[in-house]
């Protein structure tokens, strides 16, 4: 995919409310870990990514009228920031910089300036007041420093392993009708259609070896008709096929439906199908996932974790993941976790380049990883003391 990858992330919503809510300090490496107490704000600091990344799809509503980021990516090395404030559903302040140089400019009532490459000089301009200029003016030739912000919008993959990640949708084939979206992760079944037409065998044979390191032994990935289930469709009276994703385990003849999957088996499928694809297609730069390994058990979602790891650090995609999960916890090194810290609306994060001294301290003391958490390690050499002295 692109060389596009998101470093560091401010961000606020109804600033100076009673329900603000402010996030600062979060940074980023190839891959990931977002861990902290109940509350703190984990599976929303994912939303804020995610939900920036549908404003750069064309006619992308406003979901939060009261907000304001400021995110700094790295494109090919080069530094690229992206400012925008909205308010009431307007936008007041959007600014593009790369490597110190700012190329578009604008304020309240949507007029500014933007950097046009054949004149080489500022040009004014009034994009809408309800739409993004990033995407309102995008071109490639006049205005080539927007691409990157697409090219990571677009490659961004979101997936709550806690939720059903598709199990409860079905598809019915029918010519002429619109691809797959491969961003809606519940759009599974057709995702994987889509992959087998695109990458052929070699797509179901890579999810089977996956799922094997899982200990799912699985002979058979396919789609398949559930017993019993067709549809008929009204005034045609014509009969048609519902698929659904099956598998067949090794050492059992029949196949196993989607429907009747454990939700931690589903769920497992389904994330390394859509991960496979866009690692194999080319298709993803920023993979979120919430809540990971949720319903599987200690080896499962350790091992699957490993295997999201090594698929980020070779395909270079970003890899950001947060969990509640003490055995998670332990098993990711603290080198890769950023701890949210919560104070009334304002949510800090700490990681090991902000706290390199209590990270290298809690080394020597023997503990698990999910200690450096419980007792509050991040915060520095008196906690940690505290701690020494209790064992």
């Amino acid at each position: 995919m692109s060389g596009v990858h998101l470093k560091t992330v401010r961000y606020y919503e109804r600033l100076g409310r009673p329900n603000e809510w402010t996030l600062d300090g979060l940074s980023l490496g190839p891959v990931n870990l977002i861990v902290g107490r109940n509350a703190t704000g984990k599976t929303r600091t994912l939303n804020v990514i995610w939900n920036l990344a549908r404003l750069f799809v064309p006619q992308a509503k406003f979901r939060t009228a009261n907000a304001g980021y400021d995110l700094t990516f790295e494109h090919d090395g080069r530094p690229l920031q992206y400012k925008l404030e909205i308010e009431d559903a307007k936008v007041t302040h959007e600014e593009v910089i790369v490597e110190g140089a700012t190329l578009l400019k604008r304020g309240a009532g949507g007029e500014g300036l933007i950097y046009t490459q054949d004149e080489k000089r500022d040009l004014r301009f009034a994009p809408p007041e309800n739409e993004l200029a990033a995407v309102a003016r995008r071109d490639r030739i006049q205005h080539p420093f927007l691409e990157p912000l697409h090219e990571w919008a677009t490659a961004v993959r979101h997936y709550s392993f806690g939720g059903n990640l598709g199990k409860g949708h079905l598809i019915v084939p029918v010519q002429g009708a619109p691809d797959v979206n491969d961003r809606d992760p519940n759009q599974v079944v057709g995702i994987f259609a889509r992959a087998k037409r695109e990458l052929g065998a070699a797509f179901a044979e890579a999810v089977i070896r996956d799922m094997a390191e899982l200990n799912y032994d699985l002979e058979e990935l396919v789609e398949s008709v559930p017993e019993g289930l067709r549809l008929t469709i009204v005034p045609d009276n014509v009969y048609a096929d519902v698929l659904a994703l099956a598998v067949r385990e090794k050492g059992i003849d029949a196949l196993v439906g989607q429907v009747e999957m454990s939700d931690g088996m589903f769920g497992a499928l389904s994330l390394l199908i859509q991960v496979n694809y866009s690692q194999m297609a080319n298709r993803a730069s920023c993979v979120l996932v919430d809540d990971i390994g949720e319903g599987l058990d200690f080896e499962r979602s350790s091992r699957l974790i490993e295997i999201l790891r090594r698929k980020a650090l070779e395909s270079s995609f970003q890899l950001v993941m947060t969990t509640n999960d003490q055995f998670v916890m332990n098993h990711v090194p603290l080198e890769e976790w950023s701890v949210l810290q919560r104070a009334g609306c304002q949510v800090q994060v700490k990681n090991y380049q902000k706290a390199r001294d209590a990270f290298e301290y809690f080394k020597f003391v023997g503990l698990s990883n999910f200690a450096f958490l419980e007792m509050d390690f991040v915060n520095g050499p008196p906690a940690v003391e505290g701690a020494v002295a209790h064992e």
